[in-house]
């Protein structure tokens, strides 16, 4: 699900030879055609932001709506954070506290009713809603540290319940646990995708080095912590036994989101 936002003309006249002073007196007598603009990422033209006010045990819950609407309720700037980057509490540092502790009701709106098509435009959103209400200011770091390599068990040897996708078919990608079990539901998703949903997960980046293309539909449950007495298998048993993947541990480049400068939301 990814959007191309660029486009790269690069041209170079080396020699100016009688055939290239041809072609350019011929160019000159053709309409001139401008190069596609790269459209601007989507930014949230109104966005009300205001403390949560507690009427009990309200779940925090967050919805992307038709006519480019965001409404989320209950919600802390750390989820924001964590959504915004796609990065866990492991892989950030200098967030104060309140960011965890206080909660927000949020309704917003793109430019022009604009839609959110996809993930990346939906990051987009809520990072330009960081910076614009809540001032965020922050860089990244490089360190090495543990990863994940998501590799075929078997070489060339995809397992059973790993089945290509149907043309057509919506990507979709959830994954539900009760405490004792948790269940992933994956309709059209690549490998990489699947890599990055793995990372919660497994509890570290995963890379993708599986060498498998296009897309994939499963549906895989195991237990997040398996005990003699558990029904299901582990993630890393499921992984090899139904998809003919493994989790193989590996040295990598992790990235660090730093939290230079964040504040309370302006006022609407």
């Amino acid at each position: 699900m990814t959007m191309t936002r660029s486009f790269r003309t690069l041209r170079s006249l080396v020699l100016l030879s009688p055939l290239v002073i041809a072609s350019l007196r011929l160019s000159a007598q053709s309409p001139v055609v401008s190069p596609p603009v790269a459209q601007p990422p989507l930014r949230f033209e109104v966005a009300s932001v205001r403390p949560h006010q507690s009427a009990g045990d309200e779940p925090s819950n967050r919805r992307v709506l038709p006519g480019g609407r965001f409404v989320a309720t209950a919600t802390t700037v750390r989820t924001l954070i964590r959504i915004a980057f796609g990065t866990d509490d492991n892989r950030m540092s200098g967030a104060p506290s309140w960011t965890d502790n206080e909660t927000f009701d949020i309704d917003a709106t793109t430019a022009d009713h604009a839609e959110v098509t996809t993930p990346q435009q939906f990051q987009q959103l809520i990072l330009s809603l960081l910076e614009d209400r809540f001032q965020l200011k922050f860089h990244r770091e490089q360190k090495e540290g543990a990863v994940y390599w998501l590799e075929l068990n078997k070489p060339g040897k995809p397992g059973p319940a790993l089945k290509p996708s149907t043309p057509g078919s919506e990507p979709n990608m959830s994954t539900n646990s009760t405490g004792s079990r948790t269940v992933m539901k994956v309709t059209n998703m690549s490998m990489i995708d699947l890599a990055a949903a793995l990372r919660r997960q497994a509890g570290r980046p995963v890379e993708d080095h599986t060498d498998l293309k296009g897309n994939f539909d499963f549906q895989i449950e195991w237990s997040p912590e398996e005990t003699p007495d558990s029904a299901d298998p582990s993630l890393f048993t499921v992984l090899k036994e139904q998809l003919g993947l493994k989790l193989q541990s590996a040295k990598g480049n992790l990235e660090t989101l730093v939290i230079d400068e964040i504040s309370h939301p302006s006022a609407n």
